[in-house]
């Protein structure tokens, strides 16, 4: 592995992210209590993401692998041909990596607990997405999470790993939210 940098272990992941998501909340609050669009809310994440981790990039919706979009071989719907080798196109919410590298930290699918992106299929082809970018050979990223955000703080935070739902980590974010500093 020359020139690839050491990768946080999965316990300074977690934290690193739970502490991103905190700041989140101190800061941006009004962002969930007003409904703001997913997008907003996935880049004031981000940019608390960057200060946790300095030396990786975080993008939003980046949908390149090298030069070629990002695609994964997936179904979503029972209206698409379960032989098709088609690949669709897939935009991450949130993605932890090094850019022009293999380098692929963490994948982050981000829902708001009210609003349209809330649906059952919306869901769905978000834990899809996770399974197959924490799974996928081309991308296999180390971590996936599903992040389920709440105003009043009683967010979920779910672990992929290897293309499997893992560990649920929302108790442990919901008990950083309830600690000084963040009222919620």
């Amino acid at each position: 592995m020359t020139g690839e940098k050491a990768y946080p272990s999965l316990l300074d992941a977690k934290r690193r992210v739970i502490t991103a998501i905190c700041v989140l909340y101190r800061q941006d609050r009004e962002l969930l209590s007003m409904d703001a669009n997913e997008r907003s809310i996935t880049h004031k994440l981000a940019e608390y993401l960057q200060d946790e981790f300095p030396d990786w990039n975080v993008d939003c919706e980046y949908n390149r692998l090298g030069g070629i979009p990002k695609r994964l071989l997936i179904r979503f719907s029972d209206e698409v041909d379960p032989k098709s080798t088609e690949a669709i196109t897939v935009f991450p919410d949130i993605i932890v990596h090094r850019r022009g590298t293999k380098q692929n930290l963490i994948v982050i699918e981000v829902k708001k607990a009210s609003g349209q992106s809330n649906s059952d299929q919306s869901k769905t082809k978000d834990i899809v997405k996770l399974e197959e970018f924490t799974r996928d050979p081309n991308y296999k990223y180390l971590y996936g999470l599903l992040l389920k955000l709440n105003f009043n703080g009683s967010s979920q935070l779910k672990l992929y790993l290897d293309g499997e739902e893992k560990e649920d980590w929302g108790k442990d974010l919901q008990k950083r939210l309830k600690g000084p500093g963040y009222e919620v």
